[in-house]
């Protein structure tokens, strides 16, 4: 296999326009990726949330533009030791893979701020209250009600996703993503005005004390991250344990989905990378590198509250096995044309997990043509490294980002007294589409444990 171009190292942005057909060469992709950049304005950087949602955009927006990430604005702004210990908002921006830059209307711009004049074809800013989160065009007069200015933390990333997500399809050539206003309720997502506050949930009063993350790739590093985001207690106050399981290695390629995986990664077990960046927030963790199977079973005193991020129909089927309390699971799509689309289920539910993937079917092999073939028959790489190639999934981690925010919600909302939702289909490129049904499970009737939420 050529070593310059495998499976392994192949980026995820130059994979979507080798599978768009947009291109006729994997160096052309290359090309036109590395065009793609993005540039962040922060007008307003003191509140804990906007911070949040600052750091998300450019850990986020690096990995799908390959053109880098510029900021701009707030940056002097003291950063809330809860996030990271640079000292400032722009130290910790730069740490997280941004460069210092001014706006530039040629450049997709996002604003964290209020109203102003549009800079460019592409400027909108984000919209944050409660458990509310949105995006809309920069000139957009405000107009999400919130009485006491809390945001929940997951809604900062929620934001910055769906902005980052519009950002990537006006550079893909939707000239008019960011036009108008789009959003919704994480704790009330079926609704259609996401912008009421009747469909916002309470301020954090009770978080969950562990969890068990299986597979930490794409969604579940972004589960590990969402969950990190949240407000637990200080290092001094117990705060929540984590059992990790994978039995995989982060590669090249890993960093461009993956939002707690660095350059310096490759090789690493992908338990280690979340281990080590949960413990240096003061979490406990323990790590399983074997595989998820029949044998399986959850021992006394692990994590009852079980997130699932693997991406094949054996292992989902044995959800219900481990006898956790309560499941959460979420798939993403794959191809270029579905990428941004999420489909969430959580368990108990009306069917098992055996049940709901009973008739899920392994995934056919790949089609080579274009790019494919070409690598073939110019002989760079053998049929086996060219079918491996064709068979790697597009992904992005914005989407993984939304989608584990989605995912950790659910888990809040039952700490809260609210009913799960059974089953969501959600694309990000059309929010109103979205299909969500509320499930029979109440949440009385599941216990998986909680600490007490320190004050924002």
């Amino acid at each position: 296999m050529n070593e310059g171009l495998n499976a392994d190292s192949l980026h995820r942005t130059v994979k979507w326009l080798v599978d768009s057909g947009s291109v006729g060469s994997f160096e052309e992709a290359q090309r036109i990726a590395e065009g793609f950049s993005l540039h962040l304005h922060i007008d307003h950087a003191d509140a804990v949330a906007n911070q949040s949602a600052a750091l998300a955009v450019v850990k986020l927006g690096r990995r799908a533009f390959l053109g880098g990430v510029s900021v701009s604005g707030a940056l002097d702004s003291v950063m809330h030791g809860s996030l990271a210990n640079e000292g400032t908002l722009g130290k910790a921006l730069l740490a997280s893979g941004a460069h210092l830059g001014a706006p530039n209307e040629d450049v997709p711009t996002i604003t964290i701020g209020g109203p102003q004049e549009r800079l460019g074809g592409f400027h909108v800013r984000l919209m944050m209250a409660g458990w509310r989160a949105g995006v809309c065009p920069i000139e957009e007069p405000e107009y999400l009600e919130s009485s006491d200015g809390y945001v929940m933390p997951l809604a900062a990333v929620a934001s910055a996703a769906l902005a980052v997500s519009q950002a990537f399809s006006y550079v893909a050539g939707d000239v008019v993503a960011g036009r108008e206003p789009i959003g919704l309720s994480l704790w009330a997502t079926e609704a259609m005005d996401w912008t009421l506050p009747a469909v916002d949930g309470p301020a954090l009063q009770l978080l969950p004390a562990s969890a068990w993350l299986l597979g930490l790739g794409h969604l579940g590093q972004a589960y590990a991250w969402c969950l990190s985001l949240l407000p637990y207690p200080t290092l001094d106050a117990p705060r929540a344990h984590f059992l990790l399981q994978d039995v995989d290695a982060a590669g090249s390629s890993t960093e461009s989905t993956s939002v707690l995986t660095s350059a310096g990664d490759k090789r690493k077990m992908k338990t280690r990378i979340v281990a080590d960046w949960l413990e240096r927030r003061g979490f406990s963790t323990r790590i399983v590198e074997r595989q998820f199977d029949m044998q399986t079973r959850r021992a006394p005193g692990e994590p009852p509250l079980l997130f699932c991020g693997v991406d094949n129909p054996e292992a989902r089927r044995l959800l219900d096995v481990v006898n956790p309390a309560f499941v959460v699971e979420a798939g993403l799509g794959s191809r270029y044309d579905d990428f941004q689309s999420t489909r969430l289920h959580t368990f108990p539910a009306s069917r098992t997990a055996a049940q709901t993937w009973a008739g899920a079917a392994l995934q056919s092999a790949p089609s080579i043509t274009g790019a494919y073939a070409s690598l073939l028959q110019d002989g760079r790489l053998d049929q086996c490294g060219v079918v491996e190639l064709a068979g790697k999934a597009v992904g992005a981690a914005f989407v993984g980002a939304f989608t584990a925010a989605l995912a950790v919600s659910e888990v809040l909302k039952v700490l809260h007294g609210g009913s799960p939702s059974e089953i969501m289909d959600i694309d990000m490129r059309s929010l109103p589409t979205r299909t969500v049904v509320e499930g029979p499970t109440r949440s009385a009737s599941i216990n998986f444990g909680y600490v007490k939420a320190a004050a924002l």
